[in-house]
């Protein structure tokens, strides 16, 4: 395996652990329609916390369709990068 492959393999591997543990949050309301507010990003084990008309409300949960669409992201991105420094089969 050549040096820019290890290369690209550490770093795919350092984003993903940092696209998991520094996660989006959100809130949801129930009501006559169910609606999301993103809340921005926090790390996993400090969440953030919402406040509406002075009721704080603690149960944010992860927005877990953004952290899978992120992880689907940098795996393409980063499987194009691996397979462009593949050395072509010579016949």
């Amino acid at each position: 395996m050549k040096t820019i492959q290890k290369i690209i393999i550490l770093i795919y591997g350092l984003l993903v652990a940092f696209v998991s543990i520094y996660v989006p949050w959100i809130v949801e309301f129930s009501g006559e329609s169910i609606r999301f507010i993103s809340l921005g990003f926090s790390f996993i084990w400090q969440p953030l916390l919402f406040e509406r008309n002075s009721v704080s409300r603690p149960f944010v949960t992860v927005d877990i369709k953004r952290v899978i669409l992120e992880l689907i992201a940098i795996t393409a991105v980063f499987a194009i990068l691996f397979v462009l420094t593949l050395k072509p089969k010579k016949e």
